[in-house]
C-alpha cells in the first residue's frame, strides 16, 4: 500500500525553548496531511449545510517520538489508513527527516454531525468517502 505523504518544514515557531519542534507540531502536521488528502481526493474534509455541520473530529491519538526534530528540518509525513470503518478512520502516520524516523502513531477520527452548537452524534461515513479512500490505497 502506498501511503500519501506531504512535507513540512519546521519553523521557529514550532520549537520549544531548547531549539526542538514541539511534540504537538507532530499532531499538526499529521492533520495537515490528512486534509491534503482530502483536498487531492476531492472529498469533503468538514461540511457546513445550513445549521449542520458534518465532520471527523479526532477521538484518539497516540505517538511515539523517536528523535528530536529541529528548526529548519524537512519533515516527511506518511500517512496510511489502518481501518476504513463503517463509523471510523484510523490512521497510521510516521515522520521522518531524510532517513532518520522522529515520530510513529495512529490517529482514529470519527464522522459525526450536529446541528447549529448541539452534540455531536456519530454517523456513517459517506460511501462517497470510504470507496475513493478504499480505492487510493487499493483496498
Amino acid at each position: 500500500m502506498t501511503p500519501f505523504v506531504t512535507e513540512h518544514r519546521a519553523n521557529f515557531a514550532d520549537t520549544d525553548a531548547a531549539g526542538i519542534v514541539h511534540f504537538s507540531t507532530v499532531f499538526f502536521w499529521v492533520e495537515a496531511t490528512e486534509e491534503a488528502l482530502f483536498r487531492e481526493l476531492r472529498l469533503p474534509f468538514l461540511r457546513a449545510e445550513g445549521a449542520k455541520l458534518t465532520g471527523f473530529p479526532r477521538v484518539r491519538v497516540e505517538c511515539d517520538f523517536l528523535s528530536p526534530i529541529y528548526r529548519e528540518d524537512v519533515v516527511t509525513v506518511a500517512l496510511t489508513p489502518v481501518e476504513i470503518g463503517d463509523k471510523k478512520l484510523v490512521w497510521g502516520f510516521t515522520a521522518a527527516v531524510s532517513e532518520r524516523a522522529v515520530a510513529k502513531g495512529s490517529l482514529t477520527t470519527v464522522y459525526a454531525w450536529r446541528e447549529a452548537q448541539g452534540p455531536m452524534s456519530a454517523a456513517l461515513v459517506p460511501l462517497e468517502i470510504k470507496t475513493a479512500l478504499q480505492k487510493r490505497f487499493g483496498l
